[in-house]
């Protein structure tokens, strides 16, 4: 199913069918495909909502598959970035059990971060993706939390800097620091991520040190590593804070017990594509304790999303 949304998506259908209902046979000629394996694949996703069979043959786009349009924002490039490299190092989803250790890099000979580097037009969609998938979390992170005491807000791995955007805007008195790679950087000043007023933005590696602030947001960054790695930055968030200070984590939180949950679906994912992993909050307490750090409290958003507020120990 996944691959034949990527499929459409790359032929352009819903931008084809934006205007109205086509034959698949004008489908195919205009995207230069095979009229019988398209419908095949249209016929795949119409019971699934993306598309209706109007007539034998003949598809329209419905209010699902709209959003796959390329003049909307939403899912379609994370359809794309999740079904392509990525895709590819989730086959070797075995050799990540066995050993505990990324199937990407295997497949691809390097690590997934280290290979975005070095490919940049998959890099750009990875980006793409990201904004995507935040939509909507943004605002509800920063509607969730009371910046009223800080003063300085250091976005870390904060990407285009829509989440950075999101709380300046509502706490005028904050001065913000962008903080990501150079790529990253680039892009927020650019104004990729909406307005920043009031901040810096700086490069640098987040494994080495982090600019100074009071308060530190990092939003979908740690699930990415292992508890090595991703005690590392919370480290280098320790050293550079105020006795004060606070580091917000904002991530999904793994539920407890045996109930059906995307997350547990991401964790995986993570598990074969990073090497880092989706956490419950127990384990979370315990990446923050070897950080130096305490977990005081969890704050749930309107998203699915939660804020893990933790302090100097």
């Amino acid at each position: 199913m996944s691959q034949a949304l990527r499929v459409v998506i790359e032929l352009g259908i819903p931008d084809l069918l934006a205007s109205g209902a086509l034959l698949v046979e004008d489908l195919a000629a205009a995207t230069k495909a095979d009229a019988e394996p398209l419908y095949r694949v249209m016929r795949l996703l119409a019971p699934e909502g993306v598309f209706t069979e109007i007539r034998p043959r003949h598809f329209a786009l419905t209010e699902v598959g709209a959003v796959l349009r390329s003049d909307r924002p939403g899912p379609r490039d994370f359809i794309r970035m999740i079904n392509s490299e990525a895709y590819l190092a989730f086959e070797q989803l075995l050799h990540s059990v066995r050993t505990g250790r990324p199937a990407f890099d295997k497949v691809f000979g390097s690590p997934r971060f280290n290979w975005l580097s070095a490919h940049p037009e998959q890099a750009a969609l990875f980006q793409r993706a990201m904004v995507a998938l935040s939509q909507g979390s943004n605002e509800a992170v920063a509607d969730a939390y009371d910046f009223g005491r800080y003063t300085r807000i250091v976005d870390v791995g904060g990407g285009h800097g829509q989440l950075l955007s999101a709380i300046l805007a509502r706490n005028p008195h904050l001065s913000g620091v962008l903080f990501d790679l150079p790529s990253g950087v680039a892009a927020a000043r650019q104004g990729a991520g909406g307005d920043l007023p009031r901040t810096d933005f700086v490069a640098g590696d987040f494994f080495e040190g982090i600019p100074v602030g009071d308060v530190y947001v990092i939003k979908k960054v740690i699930h990415d590593w292992n508890d090595e790695r991703a005690g590392l930055i919370l480290r280098r968030c320790r050293e550079a804070m105020p006795t004060h200070g606070r580091v917000l984590v904002a991530e999904t939180i793994v539920p407890p017990g045996d109930e059906p949950d995307q997350i547990k679906a991401i964790d995986v994912v993570m598990l074969a594509v990073t090497g880092g992993l989706e956490r419950t909050e127990t384990q979370y307490a315990r990446l923050f304790e070897g950080a130096g750090l305490k977990l005081e409290r969890v704050i749930g958003t309107r998203a699915p999303i939660s804020i893990l507020e933790a302090s100097p120990a």
